[in-house]
């Protein structure tokens, strides 16, 4: 019997998956490698990277230099300024506080990225760790936490998370980070020189939710796509327009799909619904700060309209306009008080060249 288009692109992206093609957006050759650099623009040879000129022109478009500079690393954050705080304080009328976070577990999804699947421990070593201390008898408790901490359980990106090669296929050297930078020039064994997220500041500013779950009834089910018109839909359903969203606001969505979390491990990880290429463009239009969802992804995946095209809002996002990312969150607070606009806060570890943090974000009602 013959697959259906949706199980044939799914039985794609699990193949893609065993041959660690995804993971290849990840990998690159050792820092300090500059031989058989591409010149500053993509060249001819971009076809063999897997971009295609005709369909991939936006792609392959030069982003950089940044609209702040040169050696800008801070993306959409610097539209956080002083107003914008007082903007998202003036918000908070009942001091309700939202937790938006989940638990780190190991029991929590977890992605089987080839070769390098993601992992999460976490032991307590418990007392008496040390003989007693001082006449009052003082003994403590450790823990020791290992894995891949910076990108498990409800997790913040940095710009430092994502590159796109433009360089021959299977040539990794002239990977692209946001504002252009290389990943030859930026990155070393122990992080990120430019791009880690401690260069991300605390983050205080309007949030913004739209529930995409409520909007249809029902959770928004794998490779299925949020539309421009869904976004709308959903803006009108909850009492806001388009003006409502703001630059140097915090964007979140809810899918329903987070509640599959602990629940159904392997569907959670099987595959992602998300926005569709044009409402990624419909949010970068509104010059948001963050994107964050309730689930591992800003799009679609696998993609409905093209299994071959892995990302794009990741893409989109952090690489070509500096907006930062924010996955497996949980609105369920949120949306049981109907609470969709917020004062919103947020502050990664300040892991020095780190590809992102374990986040606690919270809003303020």
């Amino acid at each position: 019997m013959s697959e259906t288009p949706s199980r044939s692109r799914h039985a794609l992206f699990q193949l893609m998956l065993s041959l660690g093609l995804v993971a290849g957006l990840f990998m690159a050759a050792g820092p300090g490698s500059t031989a058989g650099m591409a010149d500053e623009t993509p060249g001819d040879d971009t076809r063999a990277s897997g971009i295609d000129p005709e369909t991939d022109a936006a792609r392959l478009e030069p982003w950089w230099p940044s609209p702040w500079g040169a050696e800008d690393e801070r993306g959409n954050m610097n539209l956080l300024t002083p107003e914008k705080v007082l903007e998202a304080a003036a918000l908070i009328e009942t001091g309700k506080l939202y937790d938006l976070g989940r638990e780190f577990d190991d029991k929590m999804p977890l992605m089987n990225l080839p070769p390098n699947p993601r992992k999460f421990t976490s032991v307590s070593v418990h007392a008496p760790l040390n003989q007693p201390v001082g006449r009052n008898a003082l003994v403590w408790n450790d823990d020791y936490v290992s894995g891949h901490i910076t990108q498990d359980g409800t997790q913040f990106d940095s710009l430092a998370h994502m590159a796109t090669h433009l360089g021959e296929k299977g040539d990794k050297r002239d990977l692209r980070y946001y504002n252009g930078f290389r990943h030859s020039d930026i990155a070393g064994p122990y992080g990120f020189s430019k791009l880690g997220v401690e260069k991300v500041t605390p983050i205080f500013t309007r949030g913004v939710l739209l529930d995409f779950a409520g909007l249809k009834g029902r959770m928004i089910e794998i490779e299925e796509e949020i539309t421009v018109a869904d976004i709308r839909a959903a803006l009108e359903r909850q009492g806001l327009s388009e003006d409502d969203i703001r630059a140097g606001d915090a964007l979140f969505y809810n899918t329903g799909w987070g509640e599959l979390w602990k629940v159904d491990n392997d569907k959670f990880n099987s595959g992602s619904p998300g926005l569709s290429d044009k409402a990624g463009d419909w949010v970068v239009a509104r010059q948001v700060v963050l994107v964050g969802t309730d689930n591992w992804s800003v799009e679609a995946i696998p993609n409905p309209e093209d299994p071959e095209l892995f990302a794009p809002n990741h893409q989109k996002f952090l690489i070509r306009h500096g907006i930062h990312i924010m996955e497996n969150m949980d609105f369920t607070p949120l949306i049981e008080d109907e609470t969709y606009v917020f004062a919103f806060s947020f502050a990664p570890i300040a892991i020095k060249g780190a590809t992102g943090s374990p986040a606690r974000p919270f809003a303020i009602r």
